[in-house]
């Protein structure tokens, strides 16, 4: 008899099944396939994978982490989160790399920044954003191209006199 939680991969992984519901604090170093409920926190080494009827409601941290499932809470993925078709998120994800596919539903924020990364060579502050018809329809932090705008819309009407 095949197994039923088998993803296809030659590495082995601990599977948690849909029966299970299970409540506290969990640690990890091997990967990690949840099908059922876990509420509280996760703290994991390696790969952990939320299956289509995985219900979290926890803190996530993980080098690599795959949704399918449903979240409630923040997710930080070390390397990478990967929110799959029909997932649904209710919380905020830190990771170097986010990957949000098509009908995946997410509610929440995305840090890309690098907290891991020195002070230095983070950047300062975010580039302030301002309505485009403030500017003359240019970005704020462009303007030089604002000045070139105005004098070119200058040079345009005394060209039309």
């Amino acid at each position: 008899m095949q197994n039923p939680y088998d993803n296809g991969s030659a590495k082995s992984a601990s599977i948690l099944g849909p029966t299970l519901k299970f409540k506290g604090e969990l640690k990890a170093d091997e990967d990690l396939l949840v099908h059922g409920k876990i509420e509280g926190s996760i703290q994991h080494s390696s790969n952990l994978k939320i299956g289509k009827g995985g219900k979290i409601h926890a803190e996530v941290d993980a080098r690599y982490i795959e949704v399918h499932g449903t979240v409630s809470g923040n997710l930080t993925g070390r390397d990478r989160v990967v929110v799959k078709e029909g997932a649904d998120i209710s919380g905020n994800i830190t990771s170097p790399s986010v990957s949000l596919h098509e009908s995946a539903k997410f509610n929440g924020s995305i840090d890309m920044s690098g907290q891991d990364a020195p002070a230095d060579k983070r950047p300062e502050k975010p580039a302030e954003t301002v309505k485009a018809s403030q500017n003359n329809g240019v970005p704020a932090n462009d303007a030089n191209a604002a000045e070139k705008k105005a004098k070119a819309e200058t040079k345009s009407s005394a060209d039309a006199a």
